[in-house]
């Protein structure tokens, strides 16, 4: 204790202010960990959960598509999380189409189906540490698959007991050096207590020329002084240090006044104080603080009138969608001309409107309706109806290309319930690629063949149709990409005709899939569930 009495002030500040340090650097470790465990527990789960969520979400789409090879894709990325024990997806009528269990697979799930068959939103099951996930995915309130995911609490609580022993260990040896560098700087301090303002002063400008991030705000009151007011360096009307309007002239020059009035002579020649000095880069720090708002205001602004644009796009789709079928009725039109009229003029301006119409209809059909939800509207009624209603719409260009239409409808063909107008987009739109893989391919006699049948197989019954052209068919590398949006062969297409088709499809609750050799045909099957 004699020995502490004979210290300098230098070293008596200097041990009293690291040891202070230290013992709240050690108290708040303890503090901070008792009060954190429980808290960075119900993080870790809270982030296991958006983790799992995430997941699930970012392969909603293949619930859609039924591509089990995604879903068990899905099911290994789920098992990669440390806590998770078992994953299980479910379809929406309680068989497991994925499963960490291969044997599981193609079993009805009945205990977990009767759980959450009905719910909409997510929800917990718990039994001590084993918590199952049940997640019901949903598309417009309708559900279209189940993800049941069942993991430890208690991995997660180890976690976070090594994360906090972890965090107490690097905190000590930070503690330690805490000590030392508090013990050095503080001496050093102490024995350096001549100009500290001016060295603040100066470690401040430092900053905020480097950093303008934190958002202050205060008033800002300036005096002017008594000097000429001219701007030495032409940046404003007048200086700010003598102008009666320095508030004004401060935020009009906004992060300038950092660049350049710290900068300047006259500023260094008038503001000699170092308090002063300290207000006055703590004033050009607010305005260049609020010119960085005023521009995120504007970024703010222009967001708000793109968010406008993008409604006055879906609006502009909507109306192209209404004059899509005056489009086809002008392109019918002139094709009667160049047809029955005898005039080589006509023939070539029919044959242009005709190849405008082509074009502007394939835009609006694919990229407008492609971009709409689809809602069907089900009316009961005649497929094969349906069908001939179409095909007479399309006789006129069938003709022009020299195809053969064969029709094999079944005349036992149940009624049910379908979209009529979805259903005839389906037909124009494998008509259309009909017709361009004809083109490509351009045999001797081009056929196309539509065909109806009932199917029945015990008390499953299901209606096909299918659609058949001897065109140039579809290469063995291309099959699984056709129904990928924006995928396209063609130089001129668009790549929204057949995912189009999937979606008319898998809206009526239907199935549709393709048979091809390049060079020989092609035969798309469409299949309605009774």
């Amino acid at each position: 204790m004699n020995r502490l009495k004979k210290l300098s002030i230098q070293w008596k500040v200097s041990l009293a202010t690291s040891f202070y340090i230290f013992l709240v650097l050690i108290l708040s470790i303890f503090l901070s960990a008792y009060t954190f465990e429980q808290k960075l527990f119900n993080e870790k789960h809270q982030g296991t959960i958006d983790t799992i969520s995430n997941i699930i979400e970012s392969y909603k789409d293949y619930f859609v598509l039924r591509k089990l090879d995604k879903l068990s894709e899905l099911v290994d990325k789920l098992q990669e999380i440390d806590s998770v024990k078992e994953v299980s997806i479910l379809d929406t009528e309680g068989r497991i189409i994925a499963h960490t269990v291969f044997s599981k697979l193609g079993h009805m799930d009945d205990l977990n189906y009767v759980k959450i068959k009905d719910e909409k939103i997510p929800f917990f099951e718990t039994d001590g540490d084993t918590v199952k996930y049940f997640y019901p995915l949903t598309i417009e309130d309708e559900n279209i698959g189940y993800a049941i995911i069942t993991y430890d609490k208690s991995v997660l609580k180890s976690q976070v007991v090594e994360t906090i022993r972890n965090f107490m260990v690097k905190s000590l040896f930070i503690s330690l050096f805490v000590l030392t560098a508090s013990f050095l700087g503080t001496f050093i301090i102490a024995g350096v207590m001549i100009s500290p303002l001016k060295d603040l002063k100066k470690n401040i400008v430092n900053i905020l020329s480097k950093e303008k991030e934190r958002p202050f705000h205060a008033e800002i009151d300036v005096k002017p002084k008594d000097i000429d007011t001219e701007c030495i360096k032409g940046i404003t009307n007048e200086c700010w240090l003598g102008s009666k309007n320095a508030n004004d002239i401060l935020l009009s020059l906004g992060e300038k006044s950092l660049q350049e009035c710290s900068s300047c002579e006259k500023y260094k020649q008038t503001v000699k104080d170092e308090i002063e000095q300290l207000s006055c880069s703590f004033y050009m720090m607010v305005v260049s603080l609020q010119d960085y708002l005023n521009k995120l205001e504007e970024a703010h602004k222009e967001r708000e009138t793109l968010n406008c644009m993008a409604t006055m796009g879906e609006m502009s789709a909507k109306v192209a969608h209404e004059i899509k079928n005056a489009l086809y009725a002008i392109g019918n039109a002139a094709t009667y001309l160049k047809n029955n009229v005898q005039s080589e003029l006509v023939k070539e301006f029919s044959g242009i409107i005709k190849d405008e119409v082509n074009r502007l209809n394939e835009m609006t059909v694919s990229f407008l309706n492609f971009s709409k939800l689809i809602e069907p509207k089900f009316q009961k009624g005649d497929l094969n109806k349906v069908i001939e209603e179409s095909i007479s719409l399309l006789k006129d260009d069938l003709d022009y290309h020299n195809i053969t239409l064969e029709l094999d409808l079944d005349p036992n063909l149940p009624e049910f319930k379908f979209d009529k107008n979805l259903i005839k987009q389906v037909l124009f739109n494998f008509a259309l690629n009909s017709i361009e893989a004809l083109e490509e391919k351009n045999p001797e006699q081009k056929i196309i063949k539509i065909k109806t049948e009932l199917i029945e197989d015990g008390d499953d019954k299901k209606i096909r149709l299918s659609f058949y052209d001897n065109g140039i068919g579809i290469k063995e590398e291309d099959k699984s990409k056709i129904f990928k949006p924006f995928f396209t062969t063609k130089q001129k297409g668009t790549g929204l005709g057949l995912p189009m088709i999937y979606k008319i499809v898998y809206s009526h609750n239907g199935i549709v899939y393709t048979e091809s050799k390049y060079g020989q045909g092609t035969t798309f099957y469409i299949e309605f569930k009774l």
